[in-house]
């Protein structure tokens, strides 16, 4: 939306307030409501934001010795510029309207950890490659009968109600039957400017997966957080509470956050990674693409899995791939190539959870991605039939054809932490940055106590 339609819109009494904000770290979108005139007179100084939106862990506990935001420094500002395309009307609101916003220093220079900033600095250079990156996500979720104060009183499990009982994976009438709820979503994101492809029961109880449709890569970002954001407030307004969790409950699926992404030339008139001529209808761009992608999956793999809970989603037979393999319209592959038209020829990341933050999902598939480009890397041969099965994957990790990933927080920041393409392509400050947060969170996991200790521990020892 352009200024003046928003001018217009504040006019006509349209518009009272106004969410700004940015993504954190996990990809959460903070900021404040402010009032819409005053909106319209600070587009040029900004919104002042405290900068312990990096200085804070999912739970809001401060982290020592991070150099972003700190105590020594006293918790200083940073600037919220609103980003006018991004503005947009939240219909489940009376006269409200979000915007997001870029993230800047009171020195005016970009804050180089904001996960915006970062993902922003990659499309321009897959831009000066010639390359307009298209992306998109699915995401798998699970809704409720709780409401905030109900899951507190059930410590948040694992005896919680959800939506619709059964499994019914694909099971149309199931999906009508809570469409009071799945149906209003849909239609709302719609209106919101954040359009839902499709939407179908999932294998678990209350489980959904939603679609979101492809943009460019910057585009795709900003609606996979305004789509999550949006959720839970309909959510809650209903009286219900949904989590995006990558491992809810030991006993269910978890929820994946499959990512798709391709390059097209700069005017979107052909999509680059199709090739007439080649059997498999794959470029060299898009061979070179995916062969970086895989190289530096374990690498990226905190991006794609960022939490401690995130890896009790990668188990054996789990759909959650365990190695960089990929394949054609394999489901068990890392990687999943879709090639069924000139237009729609996509790779398809399955290793991501619904956890994720998604700026930082598609920045590690595009860095990897442009990496294998312009170093021009061979891609390994596909792998095909069972990505679970042993002897299969032993031989192809024994000939080099494929990695393991990590399969907890620990080993997948020290990768990360120590990768020459994440320094290159992320930032030395960001790459910093986001590895301190992470070994803070193994910290933080490390000394808990669960329920998963007492039920085994406590009679006995």
């Amino acid at each position: 939306m352009d200024f003046t339609e928003i001018m217009q819109l504040i006019s006509d009494k349209k518009i009272e307030y106004v969410k700004i904000g940015a993504p954190d770290i996990e990809g959460v979108f903070r900021g404040k409501r402010v009032a819409s005139k005053f909106f319209l007179g600070s587009q040029d100084d900004g919104f002042a934001q405290c900068d312990v939106l990096f200085g804070w862990d999912i739970a809001e506990n401060v982290l020592p010795n991070l150099k972003a935001s700190n105590w020594e420094r006293g918790f200083a500002d940073i600037v919220m510029r609103p980003d006018p395309s991004t503005f947009a009307l939240v219909p489940w609101e009376e006269n409200v309207a979000s915007c997001i916003c870029d993230l800047w220093t009171e020195h005016g220079e970009p804050v180089s950890i904001s996960p915006r900033y970062l993902l922003s600095n990659l499309v321009e250079r897959a831009r000066s490659l010639g390359y307009e990156p298209m992306a998109a996500s699915e995401l798998e979720f699970r809704f409720f009968r709780e409401t905030q104060v109900s899951l507190r009183e059930k410590d948040f499990g694992p005896h919680l109600t959800p939506l619709n009982p059964g499994m019914n994976c694909y099971a149309i009438s199931q999906a009508s039957a809570d469409d009071h709820l799945l149906g209003r979503i849909a239609r709302m994101m719609r209106d919101h400017g954040v359009e839902i492809e499709g939407y179908n029961r999932e294998h678990g109880p209350g489980m959904y997966e939603m679609n979101i449709h492809y943009g460019n890569a910057l585009t795709a970002a900003d609606r996979t957080m305004l789509f999550k954001t949006g959720v839970k407030e309909i959510c809650y307004q209903l009286g219900f509470a949904a989590t995006f969790m990558a491992k809810w409950n030991d006993q269910e699926d978890g929820s994946s956050g499959h990512s798709h992404m391709s390059l097209w030339d700069r005017t979107l008139e052909r999509n680059l990674f199709w090739d007439e001529q080649d059997p498999a209808h794959m470029s060299a761009t898009m061979r070179h693409f995916m062969a970086g992608v895989l190289s530096k999956m374990p690498e990226f793999m905190p991006l794609y899995a960022p939490v401690i809970n995130s890896y009790k989603r990668y188990i054996e037979g789990t759909w959650a791939p365990l190695n960089t393999t990929w394949g054609m319209d394999n489901r068990t592959c890392a990687v999943r190539v879709i090639n069924n038209g000139r237009r729609a020829i996509r790779i398809e990341n399955r290793v991501p959870g619904a956890d994720a933050n998604f700026y930082l999902v598609f920045a590690a598939m595009l860095a990897s991605g442009l990496y294998g480009i312009e170093r021009k890397l061979e891609l390994p041969a596909p792998l095909s039939g069972n990505a679970y099965d042993t002897e299969t994957v032993v031989q192809a990790i024994s000939s080099g054809q494929i990695q393991p990933l990590a399969r907890n927080l620990t080993d997948a920041t020290k990768l990360f932490e120590r990768s020459e393409v994440a320094l290159e392509y992320l930032g030395a400050d960001f790459v910093e940055h986001f590895a301190t947060t992470r070994h803070w969170e193994v910290r933080e996991y490390e000394k808990a106590v669960s329920n998963w200790d007492r039920r085994r521990y406590f009679e006995l020892i």
